[in-house]
């Protein structure tokens, strides 16, 4: 696990309490999930994509060249679907998941890889499902254009393993 990745992240709950003024005025109890489970929806994307970022930072430092810069875009893009991620889940719930996202330290560069791999794919799809059934359009939009970004790792993280043999 990428240390710094993660330290940047919880320094943005710090930051986020600022923001929504949580620091500051008293805490009301949060509304009531939805009946559709977006909430539910968001929460596991944001633990996937939070896992994402750490992993694709991390493998980034094996890596040279091409390869180090196209992980380093992919983890850049797991952080801005994150921050996008935390706020609809914010706007759907009323607060933020109650969890600590379990990043287990990849070992292997090929194994790493491929776990990346994997979990590009597994979002990719459940973004677009996401997208077709969301009733809301600005998430329809988001949920589609991050299955775009999806696809866009698993064809890059395909083409790294294959550079590797």
């Amino acid at each position: 696990m990428d240390e710094s990745i993660l330290e940047s992240l919880e320094g943005f709950d710090a930051v986020w309490q600022r923001v929504t003024g949580r620091d500051t005025v008293p805490d009301r109890a949060p509304d009531p999930p939805e009946r559709d489970g977006t909430a539910a929806v968001l929460a596991r994307f944001i633990q996937e994509e939070t896992c994402a970022a750490v992993w694709a930072a991390a493998l980034a430092r094996h890596f040279g060249g091409e390869a180090r810069s196209l992980l380093l875009r992919q983890a850049a893009d797991a952080r801005r679907h994150l921050k996008r991620l935390r706020a609809e889940h914010f706007i759907a719930a009323g607060a933020e998941p109650e969890w600590r996202p379990d990043c287990r330290a990849l070992s292997g560069k090929l194994a790493s890889l491929r776990s990346l791999h994997l979990l590009a794919r597994d979002r990719a799809a459940a973004y677009g499902r996401e997208a077709e059934r969301a009733a809301a359009p600005e998430l329809r939009e988001m949920f589609a254009a991050f299955a775009g970004d999806e696809a866009r790792h698993v064809r890059e993280s395909r083409q790294l393993i294959i550079a590797c043999f």
